[in-house]
């Protein structure tokens, strides 16, 4: 019985995806669980599962080709024969006769007509096995060894040995760079897209002694600087379209606090002083927990727009904002209201970690309800953030500094860190959006209770 394998969808805003690379050939047995392809996605290089037990009998969508969600991209089978169309049952049946030496040809076959002769000298499906006689074996062995040339391909082993993900493999073949010649800066000698950009810089040639020269003494030296185009990968691209619908679409207001992190410094500091704490825990791991715990005081800010008015979610699930070499993905950490605050260091590690090294899995990047955009590892100290469709809100976090506050009447230095709410302003107003900053800020200056 044939099998379709569809094209998944792997994200929730996931449209289409392109196969960037087949690992099964046809032929090859397959089960459940087995990685069969890397998939791009509109947010990111993803590998698909198998579903489904048998043998590989057909490839539909090839390699560097797209797909929309849900279009048949393979067969399987499960006994390896092809249960499909006649037209691909003859394929299957050329395959088998070019693999085997053909039987001898009866005498009365080399008798037909000079025309009906010509056209068997051609081997197309319909004719393949009626060749005249002569030398029928020379021409099954051609097409053998073209069968062959065009099922295993050349291989490659410097580019196999590379650390390189496949969106940085594609801009250097879209530049015309060799990546055996690009020395990688990212973990383990990993190629990124920086390292591209100082390999192009580099390999630009110089002006010729000659050719300066040649230039009138009185002519004044003219600088040209000559720029170039990248195209956008697929999730730029869909960055760009989207945070433009964002813009658009959703009438977006701001609300901002500063918070006294300084009780959140201390708890920090104790917890990896701490023999019984295996986990680190870091201010995002903090402020996940405090934000969790106002959205279920808020539920509002954990909703969504929809025509005919407000969809509460269910569920907490977080998304946390991640750079990659060429745009941002957006995990998810769900149920983030049922997680302790070590459990969410502890998932929330496992997630970017998958994240940046470009092997999330589905559920990674769908379900978010409300996300996180934390630039505090850099000297940012206020910005504002894009909410991410369908969701209501998004919250944006500067970095933690010290400054100098006033309490009670006196002044003294503070750890204080700036973080600012973007609402949708067609379900949310401005005091809405205030109670759950007003919320954040006191879980986060008496951060013991996100220990219990």
């Amino acid at each position: 019985m044939a099998i379709e394998i569809l094209m998944p969808r792997l994200s929730d805003t996931m449209e289409e995806g392109k196969i960037l690379r087949w690992l099964k050939k046809v032929g090859d047995k397959i089960e459940v669980g087995d990685i069969i392809a890397e998939v791009e996605t509109d947010k990111a290089d993803m590998e698909m599962e198998a579903l489904d037990d048998g043998v590989l009998v057909e490839i539909r969508v090839q390699e560097g080709e797209s797909a929309p969600v849900n279009t048949v991209i393979a067969i399987l089978s499960e006994d390896g024969a092809v249960g499909v169309s006649p037209p691909e049952q003859q394929k299957v049946e050329v395959n088998k006769l070019v693999a085997s030496t053909p039987p001898p040809l009866e005498a009365s076959e080399t008798k037909r007509p000079a025309a009906e002769q010509s056209r068997a000298e051609q081997p197309t499906l319909e004719n393949f096995g009626r060749q005249p006689s002569a030398a029928p074996e020379r021409k099954v062995r051609e097409l053998r060894e073209s069968r062959t040339r065009r099922e295993t391909p050349e291989p490659a082993p410097a580019e196999r040995r590379l650390f390189a993900s496949p969106v940085v493999k594609r801009m250097a073949q879209e530049q015309g760079i060799d990546l055996s010649q690009v020395r990688g800066s990212g973990p383990g000698g990993r190629i990124v897209k920086q390292d591209l950009d100082a390999y192009a810089r580099q390999a630009q040639p110089a002006a010729l002694p000659s050719q300066l020269q040649a230039q009138p003494e009185s002519a004044a030296p003219t600088a040209t600087r000559t720029g170039r185009k990248e195209p956008f990968s697929r999730i730029r691209a869909t960055i760009a379209k989207r945070m433009a619908e964002s813009m658009r679409e959703i009438p977006h207001f701001y609300v901002t606090s500063e918070i006294d992190m300084s009780e959140a410094v201390r708890l920090r500091a104790a917890l990896k002083a701490s023999d019984r704490v295996r986990v680190d825990v870091t201010y995002t791991h903090v402020l996940i927990k405090a934000v969790a715990i106002a959205l279920q005081r808020h539920p509002r800010l954990n909703a969504s727009f929809a025509e005919d008015g407000r969809e509460f979610k269910a569920e907490i699930n977080i998304g946390l904002a991640v750079a990659l070499d060429d745009g941002l993905i957006v995990p998810v950490l769900h149920d983030c209201d049922k997680l302790s605050l070590l459990d969410i260091a502890a998932q929330a590690n496992a997630l970017v970690e998958r994240a940046r090294s470009g092997k999330p899995i589905a559920e990674d990047l769908s379900g978010g309800t409300f996300t996180i955009s934390n630039l505090g590892m850099l000297p940012v100290e206020h910005f504002t953030a894009i909410i991410n469709p369908p969701q209501g809100a998004i919250l944006a976090v500067g970095t933690i500094k010290e400054r100098p506050v006033v309490r009670n009447g006196e002044v003294r230095v503070a750890h204080t860190m700036m973080i600012t709410l973007s609402c949708d302003h067609r379900i949310l107003d401005g005091m809405t959006g205030g109670q759950f900053l007003a919320e954040v800020k006191k879980l986060l200056e008496n951060p013991v209770g996100l220990m219990v």
